[in-house]
């Protein structure tokens, strides 16, 4: 009886991670991710977290669209520089439709991506999987 009891109340709690995680809120940029002065500052936020060991959470509440010049000079640079496995520490969060198909057309190395959908998959873990 007590086992049951023990699991209701854990019941949807996500385990803890021991690795911090840094939230970039692109909605601080505007509604319109393109400028390339945007897009070096988010860049090293992200650059600045992964040294420190940090996961980073890229929050695209609010974000009507992110164009392929922002994208490239955002995340390809770090692509460039740590290869594919940097979506790995990458969490991308609130996605609309249309950004995660611009994130899935600039990076399909990074996997899958389903758009605001958070249903469990068995490639859940992926970079994408939180747009």
């Amino acid at each position: 009886m007590r086992a049951r009891r023990s699991r209701s109340r854990t019941k949807g709690v996500r385990p803890v991670s021991s690795t911090p995680v840094k939230v970039i809120r692109m909605r601080d940029y505007g509604p319109r991710m393109r400028t390339a002065v945007h897009a070096q500052q988010v860049h090293d936020q992200i650059a600045q977290a992964l040294k420190a060991s940090s996961r980073v959470r890229l929050d695209f509440a609010d974000i009507e669209s992110v164009g392929e010049t922002f994208l490239d000079r955002s995340l390809g640079a770090l692509v460039a520089w740590h290869g594919a496995t940097v979506f790995r520490s990458l969490v991308f969060a609130h996605c609309s439709p249309s950004v995660a198909a611009s994130i899935g057309k600039a990076f399909p190395q990074a996997g899958p991506i389903r758009g605001a959908s958070r249903k469990k998959q068995p490639q859940a873990r992926t970079a994408l999987s939180g747009c």
